[in-house]
């Protein structure tokens, strides 16, 4: 693969990181879609045939573009919600009511992305045709008509959900909390690294200023402030002292509960909560 084209890929992953987890659009799109969106980081601006094929593995476009929007539903099993929760065996009782839960949840958000179809006036999404022309209609792709085909481009200009979608104010206020974390997320990561959360000898307290830890982590002051911030509101954290308002100097200290942290960030990596 020649130099250019894989610059050219390494620049569309960062447009999509930015537009797809960076804006929020990840909460609200079918689940082909990341597939979909896959296809134009690596082609750049392929055709609709092109992504037909290669998402539907199919050398047939019009198969390809009639597969599914949704992946199917798959039910916990005894084994398997026992492996997830790395514990005893669930009884019957509780594997029905995690399949009960989990299907409401997919229920719920694929009617939540049909009202916002219906909104924007194209299909509700249930082939991967319709995909296209919703992330289309949501500002994600850009379609232009070239070479007599119509190809679709990553917008680094995607607008906001918000500025899109007919959400709720309760939704705008949780869009912009989460997208403040991500912004942040990667400060607060080094922050947490500090602790030795790896390490034989963690620490449980540390004792430093905002300064101290701008310098430390090698970002600027305000990043660092909105970083313990957040630190503050996480149920395996403390931090005494108001972040928010401290003196650059003024001393904080920040402590970690480690029985909490092993449960909490275990649930993080198993993808059951959103945190830093």
């Amino acid at each position: 693969m020649a130099e250019e084209e894989v610059d050219g890929e390494v620049l569309r992953g960062g447009v999509f990181r930015d537009v797809f987890d960076g804006l929020g659009w990840s909460r609200f799109v079918p689940h082909a879609a990341v597939e979909v969106l896959g296809v134009v980081v690596l082609l750049g601006a392929p055709t609709r045939d092109q992504i037909g094929r290669l998402v539907g593995r199919t050398p047939d476009a019009v198969v390809g573009l009639s597969g599914p929007a949704w992946d199917e539903f798959e039910p916990w099993t005894e084994h398997t919600l026992r492996t997830a929760l790395d514990g005893a065996a669930p009884t019957p009782g509780e594997v029905a009511r995690a399949n009960a839960e989990d299907r409401a949840w997919l229920d719920g958000l694929i009617a939540e992305i049909d009202s916002h179809a219906d909104a924007l006036g194209v299909f509700r999404p249930r082939t991967l045709s319709d995909v296209l022309d919703y992330l289309t209609a949501c500002t994600v792709l850009i379609a232009t008509g070239r070479d007599g085909d119509t190809r679709y481009e990553l917008n680094p200009w995607a607008m906001l959900p918000a500025e899109v979608l007919p959400l709720t104010r309760d939704q705008v206020d949780e869009e912009d909390a989460l997208r403040w974390i991500g912004l942040h997320r990667p400060v607060v990561r080094k922050l947490i690294d500090l602790f030795g959360p790896y390490a034989d000898a963690p620490l449980d307290v540390l004792r430093t200023t905002l300064l101290e830890l701008s310098r430390t982590c090698g970002v600027d002051l305000e990043s660092t402030r909105a970083a313990v911030t957040i630190l503050a509101d996480q149920p395996d954290f403390e931090v005494t002292g108001d972040a928010e308002r401290a003196e650059p100097g003024a001393e904080l200290e920040i402590r970690v509960d480690w029985a909490n942290f092993l449960e909490y960030r275990l649930d993080i990596a198993a993808g059951t909560i959103d945190s830093p």
